[in-house]
């Protein structure tokens, strides 16, 4: 495992963070640079520097058994400046060098120093062998946007482990033209979790109850992430009422399960948000509005308060808070639709967020020109309130 070291570079002592080759014989160690000064790349031997080089900044480093050196320069993090990847071998000569326009990469270079993965952030990634000049593979990994590669050394092939992080076991190993050769256990729930789509054609019920089991079976941090991620991607827009009905039971049967960790707990409260206020907007459609729309409004309000300060709890009162206004004109009860435009202006104030759309902003203008008290909605009474907002201080 790497580990961060003092390394001496002339007579200076710099920590780093150094990395073995398999064999022990050679190490890496690397420094990311900073808007003052350029990082540092430095081949280790006998606990000695054997040479340094200062990149820019240099994101990620490999080192082979006879110590040729990779490292991938990100030159301006978090900017759109592409990446330079290059291998220098023992006596620092350049072995490889390539200007890359793909975002964050990470690499690394096996034992024998011949074949390098390029691993960007969104993209596949490449296996190259640097003494022919060649690609000879790409792989996809579909259930991350990137994951971390590391050859594995042995008699057999060459072929690349994939981990999500570094202090985990590895997910799956992928030989030199990207094919997968083995694949763990998590990796086949992963990817199942991951490319399931929650939507109108699903049964919610079933889904919701193995959604549930499995997250509550599951210790691995990575599965229980991928289940309430995809709980959040599911798509209500062609959903029935019946199926939402169908689908607020099955969540609010479950979602005690996933309010261990905040996040997960507003992924899941966004689509039970979405489902109530996809019910309240269809039921106003019918000829007459009772009881169950209004309560339908307050249980939407509930579920996204809950996903505050995120900007789907935001964007959601504000528009629970805009169709519930629009009953109240509807019915000609402006006091009450007014109060309801406040305090979306209230959320816009808070966060510094647009949330009041054009026609929010003409009522808000032409109630106040007329002079319309402010009269708290009968039903639900205020959807948020000082306290609501004072937890985000």
């Amino acid at each position: 495992m790497p580990s961060w070291e003092s390394v001496i570079v002339e007579r200076e002592e710099i920590d780093m963070m150094v990395h073995s080759s398999n064999s022990e014989d050679y190490a890496v160690g690397s420094r990311f640079g900073s808007n003052e000064e350029d990082g540092y790349v430095t081949l280790i031997q006998n606990d000695s520097t054997h040479w340094y080089k200062r990149p820019s900044d240099p994101r990620s480093v490999g080192v082979s058994d006879n110590g040729d050196v990779i490292f991938a320069d990100w030159i301006e993090y978090g900017e759109s400046t592409g990446t330079k990847i290059a291998v220098f071998s023992k006596t620092k000569s350049r072995v490889y060098h390539q200007h890359l326009d793909v975002s964050s990469p990470i690499v690394d270079i096996d034992s024998e120093g011949d074949l390098i993965v390029i691993c960007p952030y969104g993209a596949p990634a490449r296996i190259i062998d640097i003494r022919e000049g060649i690609g000879i593979g790409r792989h996809e990994y579909d259930i991350a946007d990137r994951l971390i590669p590391e050859w594995i050394s042995g008699n057999e092939s060459p072929r690349i482990a994939f981990y999500l992080n570094e202090d985990e076991n590895p997910l799956y190993h992928v030989d030199t033209e990207g094919a997968i050769t083995w694949r763990s256990d998590l990796f086949e729930s992963l990817q199942y979790y991951s490319v399931i789509t929650l939507d109108h054609t699903v049964s919610w019920t079933d889904v919701m109850q193995d959604f549930e089991a499995a997250y509550s079976e599951s210790t691995e941090p990575a599965l229980r992430k991928t289940i309430v991620n995809t709980i959040g991607d599911a798509r209500l827009v062609d959903a029935s009422r019946s199926k939402l009905r169908e689908i607020t039971t099955s969540i609010e049967e479950a979602r005690t399960t996933f309010s261990q960790k905040d996040s997960h707990q507003k992924l899941v409260s966004q689509v039970l948000g979405e489902a109530y206020y996809r019910l309240a907007s269809d039921l106003r459609g019918d000829v007459s509005v009772d009881e169950q729309f209004w309560q339908l409004i307050e249980q939407a309000a509930v579920q996204y308060r809950t996903v505050l300060p995120w900007y789907e709890g935001k964007y959601g009162l504000s528009k629970t808070l805009r169709l519930q206004a629009n009953q109240y004109a509807k019915q000609q009860r402006r006091d009450e639709a007014l109060c309801c435009y406040e305090q979306i202006e209230s959320l816009e104030a808070r966060f510094d967020v647009e949330l009041l759309s054009t026609g929010d902003k003409n009522r808000l203008k032409k109630y106040r020109k007329e002079g319309v008290t402010v009269t708290e909605p009968q039903e639900t009474g205020k959807l948020i309130r000082q306290i609501h907002l004072s937890n985000y201080e």
